[in-house]
């Protein structure tokens, strides 16, 4: 049992296209004017990469440090969601920080992945969390994007008192 699908059909030489539906994409891969087999449960995607996390607060008690992780999903699409592997950083005075500034974590994750389901509108949710092997993880900062192409520092809310977080992230292609 296959699901619905649909096949683009044109002549070869010819610049006109016909969608027309098909049986299964094995039995319409046989087919020599088949350009192209689309499937019904096909999702569109958008690129994502997250490169860095800065400003984080130390969340666990012992050992002054964070296990970073980042989930990303489309608000309202749980199955959207994605997320990076846990990268361990510990809490320490950034070059040039004031005296009563607080010690912060930062992690480079270089995560590379897709978002499937992405349409045009859709709200893009960034969740940073500390990975504890007895709760849930702690949340570090939150953010949300509405536009595909963004590129640079998003700014995290939810960070902490006195913490000033951000991600390094690329959503799409960018420009």
């Amino acid at each position: 049992n296959h699901p619905p699908a649909f096949v683009t059909m044109g002549c070869p030489g010819s610049k006109a296209n016909d969608v027309v539906p098909s049986g299964p994409p094995a039995v319409a891969a046989q087919d020599p004017y088949l350009l192209e087999v689309v499937t019904a449960d096909a999702k569109p995607t958008t690129s994502l990469k997250i490169y860095s996390a800065h400003g984080l607060r130390s969340a666990d008690l012992v050992g002054n440090k964070s296990d970073v992780y980042v989930e990303v999903e489309i608000e309202g699409k749980s199955d959207s969601k994605v997320t990076t592997a846990v990268v361990t950083g510990t809490a320490s005075k950034k070059e040039g920080a004031g005296e009563n500034d607080k010690n912060s974590v930062d992690v480079d994750l270089q995560f590379v992945g897709e978002l499937k389901g992405y349409v045009a509108g859709d709200k893009i949710l960034f969740t940073v969390k500390d990975k504890d092997f007895m709760t849930s993880g702690d949340s570090l900062g939150k953010a949300t994007v509405a536009e595909i192409g963004f590129g640079g520092k998003l700014v995290l809310e939810g960070a902490g008192e006195g913490f000033q977080a951000h991600l390094m992230v690329q959503l799409g292609d960018g420009t």
